[in-house]
């Protein structure tokens, strides 16, 4: 998908949708991003639709989780207070299946998501292979 793509009313569309938010994560981590290695999230309002995208560019491969960590420790209480929602993207430069640090990514936004009281909407893993959705976690898949 790119922005001349987008349907009509677009930012009305609630990201709950699991096609439409690999779009939007599609979107908002670019190729670039993609090669360079980055993390993206989509803060949403309190109907889950994206209302601000945060993108941080140059992510190395190895990078551990405390840098996400640091960043959704900031945002969340924000989100959290309007009753918003967020949908996050790792980027990386190849692959369609999440590695160990991928994993462990996943797991902690999970766990600072809940921590916060903020719903995930959804952690894609964004590379040059496409955009794959990581797995719920078992709470919520069963």
């Amino acid at each position: 998908m790119t922005f001349q793509d987008l349907p009509p009313r677009a930012s009305e569309i609630a990201l709950t949708d699991r096609r439409v938010a690999a779009d939007v994560i599609d979107l908002i981590i670019s190729d670039a991003d993609r090669a360079n290695g980055s993390v993206g999230v989509m803060i949403c309002d309190a109907e889950h639709r994206g209302i601000q995208p945060v993108v941080l560019h140059d992510v190395p491969p190895d990078a551990g989780v405390s840098g996400l960590a640091q960043l959704l420790d900031l945002l969340l209480p924000l989100v959290s207070e309007s009753g918003g929602s967020v949908l996050i993207g790792r980027g990386r430069a190849r692959g369609a299946a999440p590695n160990d640090l991928d994993r462990a990514w996943h797991e902690m936004a999970i766990a600072r998501c809940a921590e916060h009281e903020v719903a995930l909407l959804g952690y894609y893993l964004a590379t040059t292979d496409g955009v794959f959705r990581l797995p719920e976690p078992l709470s919520a898949a069963s």
